[in-house]
């Protein structure tokens, strides 16, 4: 008898001591409540850059209501004329020795730059003391504006649109033509020398404008089969006449199968320089 009743004794104290080292091993988490948990890792710390301010233009460009990518275009220009960058060869659609002398009034320039720009029909416009910075709505679209300069009281009015002016436009004219142009983006649709499809044509003064011909039918004769190539192409040779304020005649002797003959240009003054109206 004594044997039996002494077995459930020893199991009742093992019972009752791995009840205690449970119950031990359960505390040891927050020594409170029993529940285990588990140390978390700590936040790690977000390091956040401070936002790099873009340096202020040397010169601000004046703003045009509504057209902020005017102001832009314009900016990137001004920059690189304070800066020494090299306008003149970005500036390839004006003639060399006309941009140089365009671009020579330091002073006067960036005072103008710095007014309010005006929009216009074909160019915005930016001037002060009577000068004017005309930069082309093509220009404007490339990012980059070349402005054309006029500066009334200031210079010779014939070197506003000047010969040499009228043959870069012819030579790029028959550059695009012959498949050489003179810088890789000349494009009509980069820098355009067709005159606008508006009705501003009157070369001979009827008093009754129409559009210019150029704009309605672009087809010329094959250039590139009257001269073969910018080599036997010599602008120079070329006679220039004026027509009456506002108009151009270029005559350029050329020669087809030996046949003598003469390229007839006529062109129109407008706010960025020349632009081709008819071609015969």
């Amino acid at each position: 008898m004594r044997t039996l009743l002494r077995k459930p004794r020893v199991l009742t104290v093992a019972v009752l001591s791995a009840a205690v080292v449970l119950g031990l091993a359960a505390c040891e988490g927050d020594g409170q409540s029993g529940i285990p948990t588990e140390t978390p890792e700590p936040a790690a710390t977000e390091t956040v850059a401070e936002p790099i301010a873009e340096p202020e233009p040397a010169v601000t460009v004046g703003d045009v209501p509504g057209n902020p990518a005017a102001v832009a275009a314009l900016q990137a220009w001004t920059d690189d004329y304070v800066g020494d960058g090299d306008i003149i060869g970005k500036c390839w659609m004006h003639e060399r020795e006309r941009a140089e002398e365009m671009y020579s009034e330091i002073d006067a320039l960036l005072k103008a730059v710095q007014q309010p720009g005006v929009e216009g029909p074909d160019a915005v416009t930016w001037s002060a003391g009577g000068v004017d910075l005309s930069v082309s709505y093509n220009d404007i679209a490339a990012g980059y504006a070349c402005p054309y300069v006029r500066m009334a009281g200031r210079e010779d009015p014939d070197r506003i649109h000047t010969d040499e002016e009228v043959h870069h436009r012819v030579r790029r004219f028959v550059a695009r033509a012959v498949g050489e142009p003179v810088h890789p983006d000349d494009t009509e649709e980069r820098a355009p020398l067709v005159c606008p499809a508006r009705e501003i044509w009157d070369p001979w003064g009827t008093g009754y404008p129409s559009l210019p011909p150029l704009a309605v039918d672009p087809d010329v004769p094959d250039l590139a089969d009257l001269f073969g190539d910018l080599d036997t192409f010599d602008v120079s040779d070329s006679l220039v006449e004026p027509i009456g304020e506002e108009y151009t005649s270029v005559t350029i002797p050329m020669s087809e199968d030996g046949a003598g003959g003469d390229l007839v240009v006529l062109l129109m003054k407008g706010a960025t320089g020349y632009c081709l109206g008819a071609v015969a």
